[in-house]
């Protein structure tokens, strides 16, 4: 084998070890956020604005403006893109991750508790979308910033075009599929 060849295995395991350092803390502020978040909620009571907003969904007052939908969803991904190229990243980020579970899990247990079966279920149509698509980009970037910030090098535009493709798709599901989904189950139910 060339030297070159060993060294530039010796770098792409250092690389690995630390890539999976850095999601690990990604990770744990992330759990840490949704535990706290769902407790928080546990602890309070939300029910009445719950069933007040199940009411205007099945009046078709559901879908928010494209504008308002765009902001919500690419809030968290352009943050991380932000915090990434300022300095003490490594510790602005998983705070940012922290937050973003806090609010989500907050979210999705006041919508479904309390509420029983059709309450999961309603959380699962308002936030399917918005955790399939949105959490996983939210990790590539994270991940991705904190080893640009340790490595010195710019995000991968590969990376880039993905993360903004899996955020536009969840912009035209949450226009789109979730309103008529959410509205149908609920007169469904009701």
């Amino acid at each position: 084998m060339k030297k070159a060849d060993v060294q530039k295995g010796r770098r792409g395991k250092k690389g690995d070890k630390q890539r999976d350092v850095l999601l690990c803390i990604l990770a744990i502020s992330f759990l840490l956020g949704t535990v706290l978040g769902t407790t928080v909620e546990n602890s309070m009571a939300t029910e009445p604005y719950i069933l007040r907003f199940f009411q205007d969904c099945t009046q078709g007052g559901v879908k928010a403006s494209f504008w308002r939908e765009t902001w919500t969803i690419l809030r968290w991904p352009a943050g991380v893109l932000v915090l990434s190229i300022l300095p003490f990243s490594l510790l602005t980020i998983p705070t940012l991750f922290f937050f973003r579970s806090f609010f989500l899990a907050y979210s999705v247990a006041a919508v479904s508790g309390g509420t029983g079966m059709v309450g999961n279920v309603c959380a699962g149509l308002l936030f399917g979308p918005t955790c399939l698509l949105t959490v996983p980009v939210l990790f590539v970037l994270g991940t991705m910033g904190l080893l640009r910030k340790a490595e010195k090098q710019p995000i991968p535009l590969e990376h880039g075009g993905l993360c903004l493709g899996a955020l536009a798709l969840c912009i035209l599901l949450d226009q789109t599929a979730v309103p008529f989904t959410l509205s149908c189950f609920l007169r469904l139910v009701s």
